[in-house]
């Protein structure tokens, strides 16, 4: 990790908070089971260290590996490929016109989602000198967490060097969000979970105009579509599900879009749906936000596969 290895981690916190090593260790391995892969140990120690303000960090930086890096990290440096340019915009952030550029990058570990801020690295986006398949080092980033993914930040005390060196293999597969298992009785909003259950309701599909371009919903003017941001823009028609899951400590509705959606409908009846999805056994990751008119909790999907029908029966029988 940055600075210190795991068991000086834990013994700085020790000396600096009085906290005994058997409860530290044991929070760390609690964050190891709640992140899974997504960390390693030191990166779990690094989080702990953080929540009891600790600090680890030594002067300067040290070269992590993607999978290594947490949100609050405030200087990394880190070598990889680029695996897909998103681009550059142009944003308006209140009377605050700027540009901000973004890039997929990996290793042997992950990926993550790269940001750039500083017109100068910005540059390199638009010379096409950040271009797939190119392996850089990128220097003092910032690592920040968005809508549950681990993103690194390049400022104007960022670097890239090219070319550093001849190849690197990369992790294949989508980012993955940050989620922590739980129990339905457990989750509180603003959270990015996965929980486990039956679904016990279902609600008829229901569907709107989105723009092609951000999915956000669009008017009818004058027999077009506009989007707030996009203006004229064809649509596209995204459906919505909302059903309710149950895992034996409670139950809660969860609301998917799009290609969720799509993928429990699979083109059926409400009522083939209805009969086919009641009762399933799914697992079902998502953020967890506060429906303030009904006053309760419920999950957006960003993801939802079959259970493991083990080990739901397991956490079933032991409540």
């Amino acid at each position: 990790m940055i600075g210190l290895n795991y068991e000086q981690i834990v013994e700085k916190i020790k000396k600096e908070k009085d906290v005994d090593g058997i409860v530290i260790k044991q929070k760390i391995d609690e964050k190891l089971k709640q992140l899974g892969d997504l960390i390693s140990l030191e990166g779990a120690a690094h989080i702990i260290a953080h929540e009891y303000n600790v600090k680890v960090y030594e002067e300067g930086r040290r070269k992590l590996k993607i999978n290594d890096v947490v949100p609050g990290i405030t200087s990394v440096d880190l070598i990889g490929k680029v695996v897909n340019v998103y681009g550059v915009r142009e944003f308006n952030k209140n009377g605050k016109i700027g540009k901000v550029g973004s890039f997929l990058f990996g290793d042997e570990t992950a990926m993550i989602r790269v940001a750039l801020w500083d017109t100068n690295l910005i540059q390199h986006l638009e010379s096409n000198a950040v271009r797939e398949g190119r392996i850089i080092e990128v220097k003092n980033g910032y690592v920040k967490e968005n809508n549950g993914f681990k993103e690194l930040h390049l400022g104007n005390k960022s670097s890239i060097v090219f070319d550093v060196v001849d190849d690197i293999e990369v992790k294949q597969g989508t980012l993955r969000r940050i989620t922590v298992e739980k129990k339905i009785s457990e989750i509180t909003a603003g959270e990015n979970v996965n929980v486990n259950g039956y679904v016990v309701q279902v609600f008829e599909p229901k569907h709107y105009d989105s723009c092609s371009e951000c999915y956000k919903k669009v008017t009818l003017q004058e027999d077009k579509h506009v989007c707030n941001e996009h203006g004229a823009t064809t649509a596209r028609r995204i459906p919505i599900l909302n059903f309710y899951l149950d895992d034996g400590s409670g139950n809660i509705r969860i609301v998917a879009f799009r290609e969720h959606a799509d993928k429990i409908i699979n083109g059926k009846e409400f009522n083939e749906l209805r009969n086919e999805v009641m009762g399933k056994k799914i697992s079902v990751n998502g953020k967890v936000v506060k429906n303030e008119m009904f006053d309760r909790c419920e999950i957006i999907v960003n993801g939802v596969d079959d259970a493991d029908d083990t080990k739901l029966i397991e956490e079933v029988l032991s409540l």
